[in-house]
């Protein structure tokens, strides 16, 4: 079986062996013949063996190194400010009237979820995934067409390894700002360059003057590098910052022509859509090669000043760059999907508990067995079913009520995006998911809690009458103002919401709302035990308003002084 120490093996027996023979050679021809020198022809073939197995080594290295990566979930942290930049470009040119808005987007930590999800190999995999979260699709057969391909990841193992192989090549090194460079605009070729042609025909006609013993020759080959000196500095701090950012393009398009060589019905869509592409950009890559010709090599520097290589190169760079840029951007995003489909089957893989959604174009609905939240280690799966109105549910603090709104919200999403989600059941219509969970005061600019609150609950307001049905997830609502203003305005919201088009998941501390919108709304609760041994959650979803509330049971069971809660306790038992 082949590991590292094979290869290892290999390659001293094979250097063995042509050292061997040079000395043999070497000796034979110095001893007897110098025909024998010949015999050093031998090493050739067992050289290319050696540079074969040091790259045969290097790719059992990759794909060792890939196997282990493959199901493994982990959270890491991502920046989603360079992240979300291929996302917030489309957003800029699209303008998608359904999204998950940042609101959404924070309330249920899909930044957590998707350092979870993140499993790509390169730079369009990592954007073009965050896009894909961040856009819903309310239509069965591109969804089922994802989970086709992610099934298909899964089943072929030979294939998704070639893929990876190939995208792992690409990766992630060097290209920060390459969005930008696909997207931003550039600086314009210039249109004169075409007299760059004709200052190299100066460069034989000096030399040969020189050469005949004309001074003239030499003094003008000397003055035409100085001007060429001053154009090819001038042109290089323009592409200077994008070098990276070039270079990542030219290793993009190679990888485009790799995966386009690769066979398969299922994956037949995107190698015809790569070969389109590259019938166009295939000039643009060994542009990206002369680009950066001149690093750490004097020589070819000075080449570089005297024949105008890089500037020629750059210009032309740009003029193709202008013509293909839409095939460009057509690459980057096949690629993209690709890369992020299969970091998808991998999160699949590892997670197991994942189920593919039915999902309807119908009324609003729920119908969701054993769903749990994907960032708990021990999670205690929930069930609910729901066809009108809304839910209140009702509990004590920490008894997970506000889980239980992640949980539908995230796998909502998953259903939507990727086509699976972590429960036994998920059946739902389709559902455009916003949510007020989260909330704090905007010292810079100027905002309250209660402002913030009620301008988020507002968006929902308007949400809730838009023709993809929305599914609401409020918790707590109007917690920021006082209790009788807040009870009669959240009934009336809530009241308002379950008449609209979709489905309201709310929470709340007030026993007395439920009572309020009980024609609209089917009560829940959480509950817990509180004994010697402490506070016991068993975080399970009931039928009914909740009995008990925890708080200042929870005073006491931190340490708080008897004086404020037996006072606080007696204050309860007079109101009532």
């Amino acid at each position: 079986m082949k590991n590292t120490g094979y290869f290892r093996k290999k390659i001293a027996v094979l250097v063995f062996v042509v050292v061997a023979v040079l000395a043999a050679s070497a000796a034979l021809a110095f001893f007897l013949n110098r025909v024998y020198f010949l015999g050093s022809i031998v090493a050739s073939p067992l050289g290319y063996l050696i540079i074969k197995t040091f790259q045969e080594s290097r790719e059992f290295k990759r794909l060792t190194s890939l196997r282990k990566k493959w199901g493994i979930c982990g959270i890491h942290e991502t920046d989603s400010s360079e992240i979300s930049e291929y996302y917030r470009k489309l957003e800029a040119i699209r303008d998608s009237k359904y999204k998950v808005d940042d609101r959404t987007w924070n309330d249920l930590d899909m930044d957590v979820i998707y350092g979870q999800l993140d499993q790509t190999l390169t730079i369009p995999g990592e954007q073009v995934l965050y896009a894909l979260l961040r856009h819903p699709l309310f239509s069965e057969k591109p969804l089922e067409e994802r989970s086709r391909i992610i099934s298909h990841v899964l089943q072929d193992q030979i294939m998704r390894e070639r893929i990876q192989v190939i995208l792992s090549k690409l990766g992630k090194g060097g290209g920060r700002y390459f969005v930008d460079l696909l997207w931003d605009a550039r600086p314009a070729p210039n249109k004169s360059t075409f007299l760059y042609y004709g200052i190299l025909l100066f460069v034989p006609f000096f030399v040969l003057l020189g050469l005949l013993g004309y001074s003239l020759g030499w003094v003008g080959l000397i003055s035409l590098s100085l001007g060429n000196m001053v154009i090819h500095y001038r042109t290089k701090r323009k592409f200077s910052e994008d070098l990276p950012s070039i270079r990542y393009l030219g290793r993009m398009i190679k990888c485009a022509s790799r995966l386009s060589s690769l066979r398969d019905p299922i994956l037949e869509p995107y190698r015809i859509r790569f070969k389109l592409a590259l019938e166009k950009v295939s000039r643009i890559a060994p542009k990206t090669t002369l680009l950066s010709l001149g690093e750490n090599n004097a020589l070819i520097e000075y080449l570089n000043i005297l024949f105008l290589i890089e500037v020629r190169a750059f210009h032309s760079f740009l003029r193709l760059m202008a013509r293909y840029e839409s095939q460009l951007r057509d690459l980057y995003e096949t690629i993209g999907f690709l890369d992020a489909i299969v970091a998808a089957a991998s999160y699949r893989y590892g997670m197991k508990a994942c189920v593919e959604p039915a999902l309807t174009d119908s009324s609003p609905f729920l119908d969701i067995e054993d769903v749990v939240h994907p960032l708990l280690e021990k999670p205690v799966p929930n069930s609910i079913s729901l066809r009108k109105g809304g839910v209140l549910i009702t509990g004590s603090n920490m008894s997970g009520k506000t889980i239980f709104l992640k949980a539908l919200g995230v796998n909502m999403i998953l259903a939507e995006t990727l086509h699976f989600c972590l429960a036994k059941k998920f059946s739902a219509s389709f559902f455009n998911v916003v949510t007020l969970i989260g909330r704090k005061d905007d010292i810079i600019e100027g905002k309250s809690y209660y402002l913030d609150e009620i301008l988020a609950l507002l968006r929902i307001l308007r949400a809730s009458r838009q023709e993809i049905p929305c599914l609401c997830l409020v918790d707590e609502v109007f917690r920021g103002t006082n209790s009788l203003e807040r009870i009669s305005a959240s009934a009336e919201v809530l009241i308002y919401l379950a008449k609209q088009n979709g489905l309201v998941l709310a929470t709340t501390h007030d026993l007395e709302l439920t009572q309020l919108v009980t024609d609209f709304y089917v009560n829940y609760h959480f509950q817990e035990e509180i004994g010697e041994k402490g506070i016991l959650f068993n975080y399970q979803l009931r039928e009914g308003p909740a009995e008990t509330r925890n708080a200042i049971k929870l005073l006491r069971h931190v340490g708080y002084p008897e004086e404020i809660t037996e006072a606080a306790e007696r204050r309860i038992r007079e109101k009532k």
